[in-house]
């Protein structure tokens, strides 16, 4: 008899090789998973046929589906492991499980044969139906999520033999796809860049702290994002061209938080802090303080492009540079500026 004895990632194939033995034992240390398909291709070993048998359809269409590896307490819930135990002792007891079993004191498992965790075939149809109804919802255009579903059906009906021979046929297939060759593609370039380059510590790429906002332009939008800015207790600049759009735009913003006091959604005293974080101006002298300016203005180029540029002037370097627009490219609003690569577009759905 074979015993496997993991400790850490056991993943795709290695959780396929473990399954071939006839018992799994692992530390606490240990993930599980059948990761394949984020890869463009299916289990090629054997895995679409033994996870049902040891988890249940369920529960192997799940971890297979979303390429999700499980940890070692709850693969032992699932019967995936034997027992968990110390890193200490776990070339020993894996030693000595594989003498309990030539021993007949434990029981010669072979997974492909295991037939007390799968449902009955018109059960198991549901869950395989149910399971093609979420994928192509999920990725309609991916195929090779169905073709491992249809692999672990083939075994269910057909036996595990004939699933066997389905599921190394549709692997070798799907090995030369070019859906295969680009999924590998990204995880190899996710995996390069998320390296650290020498010279850059981690803490230059920790994401700045916005404190405070500045808003361009206070219309229905612009008023919008202040209110919802403000609610989250950032304080708020708003800008307008003159006393009579400002004293609208503020209205709105106080019209919007006692419409929240009228439905008991804010007290009194809260409507007075929160309206205390905006502030209305007419130029940009408090610009110089903010880390985040959002123009919300008319759909116009050329006033955009205006704004963008002295948004440039008057904001500091590190102030990142956003604009509300729904149709109008990014480079296009930038143009007029030297700050392209601080323009970012911004979106607020209620």
């Amino acid at each position: 008899p074979s015993v496997a004895a993991i400790d850490g990632p056991a993943l795709g194939g290695g959780l396929e090789i473990s399954m071939v033995c006839q018992a799994r034992i692992s530390t606490s240390n240990a993930q599980l998973g059948l990761t394949e398909l984020q890869f463009g291709v299916i289990p090629g070993f054997g895995g679409t046929q033994r996870l049902p048998r040891l988890v249940g359809l369920t529960k192997a269409l799940e971890m297979m589906m979303l390429s999700k590896p499980i940890k070692a307490e709850e693969a032992h819930e699932l019967g995936l492991v034997d027992a968990v135990v110390s890193p200490n002792d776990l070339l020993n007891d894996a030693r000595r499980w594989a003498l309990d079993i030539c021993e007949s004191k434990r029981p010669w498992v072979r997974a492909l044969y295991k037939t007390d965790k799968l449902e009955s075939p018109e059960v198991a149809r549901e869950i395989l139906n149910s399971a093609r109804v979420q994928s192509r919802k999920q990725a309609a255009n991916l195929q090779h999520p169905l073709v491992c579903i249809d692999a672990v059906e083939e075994g269910i009906v057909s036996g595990p033999r004939a699933g066997l021979r389905k599921e190394a046929m549709a692997f070798q297939e799907l090995f030369f796809s070019g859906t295969c060759k680009s999924l590998i593609h990204v995880f190899f370039s996710q995996r390069a860049t998320s390296k650290q380059v020498p010279g850059v510590t981690d803490l230059g790429l920790m994401p700045r702290k916005v404190s405070k906002v500045a808003i361009v332009g206070g219309g229905p939008m612009g008023s919008g994002i202040a209110t919802t800015l403000i609610l989250s207790h950032y304080p708020v600049i708003l800008k307008e061209i003159n006393e009579k759009f400002l004293n609208a735009g503020i209205g709105r913003i106080k019209e919007n938080l006692q419409s929240r006091v009228r439905k008991g959604k804010m007290t009194k005293d809260n409507y007075d802090k929160t309206l205390s974080l905006l502030t209305g101006v007419l130029d940009y002298e408090k610009f110089k303080s903010v880390d985040l300016a959002i123009e919300t203005v008319v759909e116009n180029v050329k006033l955009k492009q205006q704004i963008f540029a002295e948004l440039e002037q008057h904001c500091p370097s590190h102030c990142i540079l956003a604009t509300n627009t729904s149709t109008i490219d990014l480079d296009l609003i930038g143009e007029k500026t030297n700050s392209q690569d601080r323009i970012v577009g911004t979106h607020f759905f209620a």
